[in-house]
């Protein structure tokens, strides 16, 4: 009986996930992805690109998602962890209409606030010139095109 409700459960999820996979690559995310997959064809590897890797953030509300690359989903089969400095994170992009944002974090994930989402980073120690790593709520700002922290 269990088995059953978590395989319907998951047919849910996926039946309800937006496929954004056939969603248009604004010109900033495609010509990254390309530059990636240079990089890695330069290290004897081919890219892979999963549809986790890119993923809708509401920043805005539900009507105008951003694009969240996350470079930790992708993958070169000469280097799997080409995009990640050990210690210090994997890249993570934000792409708003042609404007685009980088980062690199230990951790992310997109947590809700009214009718939008936040973006939450955890930021090594390192890079940060502190001991500790640090966690911060962002979202975007279209004064300055770019990710701005909420707190």
């Amino acid at each position: 009986m269990a088995t059953a409700m978590i395989r319907a459960g998951m047919a849910f999820v996926l039946v309800a996930a937006p496929a954004f996979a056939d969603v248009p690559r604004p010109p900033a995310l495609q010509t990254l992805l390309d530059y990636h997959a240079t990089a890695c064809t330069a290290q004897g590897g081919a890219l892979e690109i999963p549809d986790v890797a890119i993923v809708p953030a509401f920043l805005f509300g539900p009507d105008d998602p951003a694009l969240v690359l996350d470079s930790r989903k992708l993958s070169c089969t000469a280097a799997p962890a080409m995009f990640c400095g050990d210690g210090l994170g994997c890249e993570l992009n934000v792409f708003v209409g042609a404007a685009q944002h980088s980062l690199v974090v230990l951790d992310w994930s997109l947590i809700p606030d009214d009718d939008r989402q936040l973006l939450q980073v955890t930021i090594s120690g390192e890079l940060l010139n502190t001991p500790e790593p640090g966690t911060f709520r962002m979202t975007w700002d279209a004064a300055t095109s770019a990710l701005t922290t909420v707190d």
